[in-house]
């Protein structure tokens, strides 16, 4: 299991430090310290090798703020959370100013409090990252992830849209990162000779000079790039989850967008995508075990600290006769869907000449859903007057790679091993033939037993939260 981030509860008020402190009995949490505002914070801080400091804004609102600055400013200095009892614009702003990277208002959730120290956590070990391969982290463009539960969900589909519309309509530098190693058929689909690979990619690449990637980038009609998988198996033996960390920083460096479309299965790599992306789209159909696996994926996904801001359920091949609707869907998941992809005839069709449906049938209702889906992610509101269709010929299709032993998995993955391995139809042809429920009815009855699943718990530490009272001044 990856170590616990540590913590520094800052405030002048005794019993303040105390609330916040029971607050923060988590496994992935320890409270290091505590201390007084002022220097000692500092102090306290640099001696205790804390991760994250969090700090009351009570009524000595200008001393609270000046000790934000001492933390949050210099060479040495902590990601700061701010804790206050008023929510007002302007006590905000200024703890903003100050250099807070979030700010809570009393009363707190335990769960609220843990999501903003991860989140914030994991931002901070980003940027430092960056900073250490020489990457500006100003220039970081967004990480988009595509993950699915299951293969045969149209993932790729999605993922090979959403890159050349956001190429398309932006105009920006977009590429399109086939992580799928043993599997990958984003060349395929783009009707691309894949000549360079990711393999060579990340053996070649050079943190200090980011540009010498592109050498293995394919060009798209769209204007979209592509990083492709390994033509082989065997290839992608030596890619680690890091060194392929390393590669989307890169990336990201250099291009304005780097959507990334994942293997099936939840592997090291898919993780670490995962935990560099500004946004996640996680896939699901209207299939009640895809429902059931996503539903404790996105369980575990909140465990982990990420933020609803951060994933975003994209429902997939939509349909009015599905057994399943939308509705029940979002009950299910007790989650809010963002986005909806109907089921069109125009995406088969768009797959078997290699050119993406938002430019082949950019009118058609997936096409549509698409378009808008990335203007969304693009932060576009209004769609262009007319859309161009593209005709180009069936060219340079290649054959799929051969299966492999999947990439070993990291230890943030072990929680979601029990999950993953529930059987389930794995193909989209099988998807496509299952017989569907015989009525409405008999999902509803079934519902307890497919969907009941309460989110897991945090795990909560046994003993007390660190070495309380190592800072008390």
């Amino acid at each position: 299991m990856s170590e616990a981030v540590k913590v520094l509860v800052v405030d002048d008020d005794e019993k303040a430090r105390d609330r916040m402190i029971e607050l923060m009995r988590f496994a992935d949490v320890q409270v290091v310290g505590e201390s007084t505002l002022g220097a000692a914070a500092y102090t306290w801080a640099a001696q205790l090798e804390v991760d994250v400091v969090l700090v009351g804004l009570a009524e000595l609102l200008a001393r609270a703020l000046r000790t934000v600055e001492l933390l949050a400013v210099g060479d040495h200095s902590w990601p700061v959370i701010g804790i206050s009892d008023q929510g007002d614009r302007d006590t905000t702003r200024k703890a903003i100013v100050a250099g807070v990277r979030d700010f809570l208002v009393r009363p707190v959730a335990p769960e609220e409090l843990r999501r903003a120290i991860l989140n914030v956590h994991q931002i901070e070990s980003t940027r430092r990252a960056a900073r250490a391969q020489g990457v500006p982290s100003g220039r970081l463009g967004t990480i988009v992830t595509v993950f699915g539960v299951k293969g045969g969900i149209g993932k790729s589909t999605i993922a090979t849209n959403v890159g050349a519309a956001l190429a398309s309509e932006t105009k920006q530098h977009v590429v399109l990162c086939d992580l799928d190693l043993h599997f990958g058929d984003a060349a395929v689909m783009l009707d691309v000779v894949a000549t360079q690979s990711i393999a060579e990619a990340a053996r070649q690449m050079d943190p200090r000079k980011p540009h010498q990637i592109d050498p293995f980038l394919l060009h798209h009609p769209s204007r979209l790039k592509l990083l492709a998988a390994p033509p082989t198996p065997q290839a992608a033996s030596d890619l680690t989850a890091d060194r392929i960390g390393q590669l989307l920083e890169q990336l990201a460096a250099t291009n304005d967008y780097v959507v990334v479309d994942t293997s099936a299965q939840l592997d090291a790599v898919s993780a670490a995508a995962m935990d560099l992306s500004t946004l996640v789209l996680l896939v699901v159909v209207p299939e009640v075990p895809c429902i059931r696996r996503t539903k404790a994926a996105l369980a575990l996904m909140e465990e982990s600290g990420y933020s609803r801001d951060k994933v975003k359920v994209v429902i997939n091949r939509t349909a009015r006769k599905s057994e399943v609707s939308v509705a029940e869907i979002e009950e299910a998941l007790r989650y809010p869907i963002h986005a909806q992809i109907p089921d069109d005839k125009a995406i088969a069709r768009s797959i078997s000449v290699g050119v993406p449906l938002v430019m082949t049938h950019p009118k058609a209702k997936a096409g549509q859903a698409l378009l808008a889906l990335s203007r969304g992610l693009a932060g576009m509101e209004a769609a262009p007057k007319r859309a161009r269709s593209f005709r180009w010929p069936l060219l340079n299709r290649g054959d799929a790679p051969a299966a492999a032993q999947p990439v070993p998995a990291g230890d943030i993955l072990d929680a979601w091993q029990p999950v993953l391995a529930e059987p389930m139809s794995e193909s989209a042809e099988e998807s496509e033939q299952a017989p569907a429920p015989a009525s409405l009815s008999l999902v509803r009855e079934g519902r307890d037993d497919a969907f009941g699943r309460a989110a897991t718990n945090p795990a909560e530490s046994d003993g007390s939260a660190g070495a309380i009272g190592a800072g008390r001044s």
